[in-house]
């Protein structure tokens, strides 16, 4: 779990839109555009993710499968690990990031 959901605002917020969302289902997931069923589980996702500037506000969240959100979390975090490693390979080798 990335530092922005372990935070307190977020621990807030989504229980919060979670209530605001669930009376709209079916609803796209946001991932994945297949509909979210009324009585499923959802995780609530942002549209604009939190790297990019996406706030925790009802206009940027929408539900998700869980799968779903959790695979495309898993896919970001896999990126920021991988860059971290291919960063600090290139130093090794002396390939200089122009």
């Amino acid at each position: 779990m990335s530092r922005h959901h372990r935070a307190q605002k977020w621990s807030t917020h989504s229980p919060k839109l979670r209530k605001l969302i669930e009376p709209q289902l079916p609803l796209p997931c946001v991932e994945c555009r297949r509909p979210v069923m009324p009585g499923a589980k959802f995780d609530v996702a942002h549209i604009q993710g939190a790297e990019h500037g996406g706030a925790p506000a009802l206009g940027n969240v929408g539900p998700a499968h869980p799968q779903c959100n959790r695979s495309a979390g898993g896919k970001r975090g896999a990126q920021i690990t991988n860059q971290g490693r291919r960063a600090a390979t290139n130093r090794s080798k002396g390939i200089r990031n122009w």
